[in-house]
């Protein structure tokens, strides 16, 4: 068990990592909304075709920083579903710096890292596909059942073309000047949020469950192992990453184990999706999909011996 002030210590050191990236994120996207404003809500790039694919690189970068700024964005409606769901599965938190510190692991970390892209672009565009599909059937069904209020929604539409001037968080926008102080107290907003959730976690994690206890929980059943993995990989801290990838390097855990576990593992992203208000359709969609999926992929993996 780790002393509490070690918690602290780990945590406030993973915070101050991440703190760039939110930075860096919201500063590009205060730029892009500045630069472009009209546009950015139906951004090709962020929204077309290819942001599965876009998202997925993204989310490999061994960071947990990308998957809170990606569900940031898609509860501002400015990438899909799709997107979202490709860097939670792309993701995988402390896991690949852990593999990378042992070279032997080469093929499992090519592996690992190929297969958790190419599952999170399918992913990613199966679920844009889905989500379309029962977004439409909700849609007609409510033209078909309020077609006497056309006024009404034309009158809402309009409200929503008024709207375009509005920033990410509703703030508006001045094209003539660019605003740096929304990004910077967002990014900060954000990281206050990580900060406390990463320490009440990683209390639990750390000093109430401990990583012995889930290495314990992981290896009572090989045929268990990547349904428990995925139960391991739900808790949004980085303890669960490490705790998974330390098994499999000590040979107590599968590769499918491993890999269902991480796919899983959105890290604090899950959690920022939660806090959102409404959409929640969306997110039993989310849920259900990582959830589904790790389960299918640790089986699915399980006979692979690397």
């Amino acid at each position: 068990m780790k002393a509490f002030w070690e918690v602290v210590g780990e945590t406030m050191l993973d915070a101050v990592k991440v703190l760039p990236i939110l930075l860096a994120a919201y500063f590009l996207i205060e730029f892009i909304e500045y630069k472009w404003a009209n546009k950015l809500q139906n951004n090709r790039f962020l929204r077309g075709k290819a942001s599965p694919v876009l998202a997925a690189l993204v989310g490999s970068v061994p960071q947990c920083g990308f998957s809170v700024v990606a569900a940031d964005l898609f509860a501002q409606g400015i990438i899909p579903i799709g997107a979202l769901l490709a860097v939670f599965v792309a993701t995988s938190d402390e896991a690949l710096p852990l593999l990378l510190s042992h070279p032997q692991k080469w093929l499992s970390i090519v592996v690992l890292v190929l297969s958790k892209i190419v599952i999170a672009i399918v992913v990613g565009y199966l679920a844009n596909a889905m989500f379309r599909l029962l977004h439409r059937r909700k849609t007609v069904t409510a033209l078909e059942g309020h077609i006497d209020h056309a006024d009404e929604h034309v009158h809402e539409h309009a409200e929503q073309l008024i709207s375009i001037h509005d920033g990410c968080c509703h703030h508006h926008l001045d094209t003539k000047r660019f605003d740096w102080k929304h990004p910077l107290l967002h990014s900060l907003k954000i990281w206050a949020f990580i900060v406390i959730i990463s320490l009440l976690f990683g209390c639990i994690a750390d000093l109430w469950i401990g990583e012995d206890r889930m290495a314990e929980f992981l290896t009572s059943s090989y045929w268990l192992q990547p349904l428990l993995a995925v139960v391991v990989g739900l808790i949004p801290n980085c303890a669960a990453s490490v705790v998974l990838t330390e098994l499999y390097l000590m040979g107590g855990l599968r590769f499918g184990a491993l890999l269902g576990g991480l796919c899983v593992n959105a890290g604090l992203g899950l959690i920022f999706l939660l806090k959102q208000k409404g959409i929640w359709r969306e997110k039993l969609f989310v849920i259900g999909w990582l959830i589904g999926l790790s389960v299918l992929v640790g089986y699915s993996f399980l006979w692979l011996a690397i």
